[in-house]
């Protein structure tokens, strides 16, 4: 029997995950759904703990909210931090070949693999499920069909239970562990006896996505030589590729464009503004439609600032989208 691991942040979807597991639970049953394993028994070394729990299952769930990449502060955000414990489950399911699910609730969206550290980029390659408060119930459906497969029917070991500690689990873990080795058959999750899903193929414009996300990246550098290396190339080779306006566009999201400094948002909008219009598609179109309406929105609401030169820019972007006044 296999077992779905739910990774998320607590202060970023503690709730959206606990209805999660409640659904999951209800259909799979409870020793099928592994959740809430975070308290460590002083002393044990909680990199190998989280390795262990992740490996019994045979599905990951990272669940993405609106803060999940933010948590933590300005200068220090948490899954840059090698310890951060969602860090170490998602790493450790990637680095096993497990499947991993994201699952984006209150609206989030991707991460980019520019917006992540090296052990995670893989997730940004990964297909995301959407989970909505006025679609849950046939959403959460949608989702349990995909998961069937890696759940087989049947009982296993008890995994813990809503709002049950991490150190319960990790103590179960552990002494099934130390049976294993003694010669038993007793594991806190049985491994599924079919043969492991084979890893999700890379896209075939994963290095191109790659490239292009690092030049992002660099256009917000904090030395200028970088930004303006970064900004010249994004135009010269990458102004009529819709993979680098997409990651353009990932940038004008409300936690990235916060995190940009002015002059990545001027060197992100001056892309976007001399990108060829025709290779962007119609969601492209939307979402940064959108964002520029939402930041238009903050500003007239008194919620900040922006130069002037970024307001231009804005606005001959907006203009060039609604298909009026062209950008030059």
């Amino acid at each position: 029997m296999g077992a779905i691991f739910i990774s998320y942040r607590r202060e970023d979807s503690e709730g959206h995950a606990g209805r999660l597991y409640e659904d999951l639970a209800e259909r799979f049953g409870k020793e099928a759904v592994f959740f809430d394993v975070s308290a460590i028994e002083p002393g044990q070394d909680f990199r190998h703990a989280i390795d262990a729990n992740v490996a019994r299952c045979s599905v990951l769930l990272a669940m993405i909210g609106p803060r999940w990449l933010e948590a933590g502060t300005p200068a220090a955000r948490r899954i840059d931090d090698p310890s951060d414990f969602v860090r170490l489950e998602i790493a450790s399911a990637l680095k096993r070949s497990i499947p991993v699910v994201p699952v984006l609730v209150q609206g989030a969206k991707m991460p980019a693999a520019g917006q992540l550290p090296a052990d995670l980029s893989d997730l940004a390659w990964r297909n995301a499920v959407e989970l909505s408060h006025a679609r849950w119930a046939s959403d959460v459906e949608v989702l349990a069909k995909s998961l069937a497969r890696h759940v087989g029917a049947g009982g296993g070991a008890a995994a813990p239970a809503r709002g049950g500690s991490r150190r319960t689990a990790l103590i179960v873990g552990a002494a099934a562990m130390v049976a294993a080795g003694a010669g038993s058959a007793v594991f806190l999750v049985r491994p599924d006896p079919s043969p492991p899903p084979s890893p999700a193929p890379v896209p075939a414009d994963a290095g191109e996505r790659a490239r292009i996300a690092a030049l992002i990246a660099q256009m917000n550098d904090a030395e200028i030589t970088q930004r303006r290396s970064a900004t010249a190339r994004m135009l010269a080779e990458h102004r009529q590729s819709p993979v680098a306006v997409g990651l353009a566009v990932d940038q004008l999201s409300e936690a990235s464009f916060q995190r940009l400094g002015k002059e990545g948002r001027v060197n992100v909008l001056t892309f976007l503004v001399e990108s060829d219009l025709s290779v962007w598609t119609a969601a492209q179109r939307g979402e940064a439609m959108a964002a520029v309406a939402r930041i238009h929105g903050r500003l007239a609401a008194g919620q900040g600032s922006l130069g002037p030169q970024i307001v231009e820019l804005l606005r001959r972007l907006d203009a060039r989208l609604e298909g009026g006044r062209p950008a030059s």
